[in-house]
């Protein structure tokens, strides 16, 4: 409990395990946040369901419950992302906000409006896309290399492949129970996966390695990822 406690303290607002023995806790049983995503899907799927005619509103409540951490990071790699070979690293150290952060978090934001309009009669939708979001994150800090010293580096010290394990079967479980009202979930999750190995390729090739950033980034490309997957089923004839 003082892990589940310590993760929902540091991926989300929720005003829990900000000690450092929760903290410490995490950092050993990195297994534990695709539960999160669980935990953290189900509370975000209220406020955009009674939300849904006001879809900006919805965004200000994922908002409040995720907090901007993630999306900060995805700002950073967009900026590296869109920045010339040589000024890669160099725009992913540099604090400022450039072009490139101002157009990815704006497409992100835009498409998130757009999916939480087209699933927010669905919540087991929202509550698999944010599963799915930290076990890209798990992925991340459990198969790669930190690329210099900070908290991406830091929560990576324990990291085992045992927690890959373990989280792997979470996932798997959760998946064959949402199967059952919603087929879709398996094509859905596999597809996310891929992106979720598409984008490790990408960064581990340019960079050599990853940060917090790139974690956190992780996290926004796999939700909407699935959210895109899910609402373009719903779109289906």
């Amino acid at each position: 409990m003082r892990a589940l406690a310590g993760a929902l303290g540091f991926f989300s607002t929720i005003p829990l395990g900000r000690d450092k023995e929760s903290f410490e806790s995490l950092r050993r049983n990195l297994w534990i946040l695709p539960i999160v995503g669980i935990l953290l899907g189900a509370l975000m799927a209220v406020p955009i369901f009674l939300l849904r005619s006001f879809a900006f509103l919805g965004i200000l409540a994922y908002l409040a419950l995720e907090g901007i951490n993630h999306i900060d990071g995805l700002a950073d790699f967009g900026d590296a992302l869109f920045a010339p070979k040589d000024r890669k690293l160099k725009a992913l150290k540099d604090l400022n906000i450039g072009v490139g952060a101002a157009v990815t978090v704006s497409i992100y934001t835009f498409t998130l409006m757009w999916s939480f309009m087209n699933v927010w009669r669905e919540p087991v939708a929202i509550v698999d896309s944010q599963m799915m979001a930290k076990f890209g994150m798990l992925m991340m800090l459990t198969t790669t290399k930190p690329l210099w010293g900070g908290m991406g580096a830091y929560m990576m010290e324990h990291a085992k492949i045992k927690d890959l394990a373990l989280g792997s079967a979470i996932l798997a479980l959760t998946t064959a129970l949402i199967y059952m009202i919603r087929p879709e979930v398996l094509f859905v999750n596999i597809l996310t996966i891929c992106v979720c190995l598409i984008y490790r390729h990408y960064v581990l090739r340019t960079f050599g390695g990853v940060n917090g950033d790139m974690i956190g980034a992780m996290n926004c490309i796999a939700f909407i990822s699935c959210l895109i997957s899910f609402s373009a089923f719903r779109r289906l004839p």
